[in-house]
């Protein structure tokens, strides 16, 4: 066999013998931790903003209220308008979309967490190679906690 060929397959069989460090248990085990850190808060009003990047209705900054661990209120950045609660997520809901995607698993998850509050700051999914438009971005931003209003009473 030619040394050039020889060494292009010995290249391709080291490539595919190579595990992925960021393989399924390494996405659990950064998800168990993050998930640990954003309960550690105790955070159950909180806003944040969201955008989302792929084939989809909404792809604008959005401003997410989350009210007792509910959307609560979604407003559009850019042209003020209130949304239906449905264009929202909350952080448990997207941490539930991670886990999702590890157990089928995805063809690609790549999360990246805030290291201090455990919330997912990126997601890039891929559902499957052969799925058009099934890939998905999320970009989480300005976590803070927020204190509700609540009504005053009646006189």
């Amino acid at each position: 066999m030619n040394p050039i060929r020889l060494a292009g397959f010995a290249s391709l069989a080291l490539a595919a013998s190579c595990s992925d460090a960021a393989g399924p248990g390494q996405h659990g085990t950064d998800l168990d931790a993050a998930r640990q850190r954003w309960r550690v808060q105790d955070l159950h009003a909180y806003a944040f903003t969201l955008q989302r990047s792929c084939f989809c209705v909404n792809t604008r900054p959005l401003f997410v209220v989350v009210l007792s661990d509910t959307v609560a209120g979604v407003l559009d950045l850019q042209s003020g308008e209130s949304l239906d609660r449905q264009f929202g997520e909350t952080v448990d809901g997207l941490f539930t979309f991670i886990q999702n995607a590890i157990d089928r698993p995805a063809e690609k998850i790549r999360v990246t967490y805030d290291p201090m509050k455990g919330f997912p700051t990126e997601i890039d999914y891929d559902g499957a190679a052969q799925i058009a438009d099934d890939e998905i971005f999320f970009r989480i931003t300005d976590v803070h906690p927020i204190s509700p209003q609540l009504p005053a009473p009646p006189p």
